[in-house]
């Protein structure tokens, strides 16, 4: 399976503005400029990447100078898989078997394992929501910092 840029970029987006969220988000939006810049994003992929996000109820928008995005869920309840699927489609190894028409034990055997590949990817991208994103990243911050203490 191949995450493509389209579905790491919206995780990037996704998890960034999860990052910013506050009781009062919706109240203090964050600009696509920011959200470009500091996940990496051309802003015009950016841009509708969002679009789809909002048409599908995860992302809300604000017009005007206070502009911006906001999550419209909880960050617990957005798992990556059902980003992964909006930006994507279902995504399989199997399917991407060219030589293997499936007649054969051998294509029998190899798509069998690469069902079982899909089924363990999936479920891994289906239980990490990205508040658990969140976690891990403030966990690596944390981990960062203590690596850089000096003491005298």
């Amino acid at each position: 399976m191949k995450i493509s840029t389209r579905s790491e970029y919206a995780a990037k987006a996704l998890l960034y503005l999860c990052l910013q969220e506050t009781p009062s988000s919706p109240d203090r939006p964050v600009q696509i400029s920011s959200i470009a810049q500091t996940c990496d994003i051309p802003l015009k992929y950016l841009e509708q990447i969002l679009v789809v996000l909002r048409n599908q109820g995860l992302v809300g928008s604000r017009r005007g100078v206070a502009g911006g995005y906001y999550l419209l869920r909880p960050a617990n309840e957005i798992t990556v898989g059902e980003v992964v699927r909006l930006m994507d489609g279902q995504t399989s190894i199997g399917a991407s078997l060219p030589g293997c028409n499936g007649a054969s034990p051998i294509c029998r055997t190899l798509r069998g394992l690469w069902d079982e590949v899909d089924t363990a990817i999936a479920g891994t991208l289906d239980k990490t929501t990205f508040a658990d994103l969140c976690e891990r990243l403030e966990a690596c911050d944390e981990e960062q910092n203590r690596a850089n203490m000096f003491y005298i």
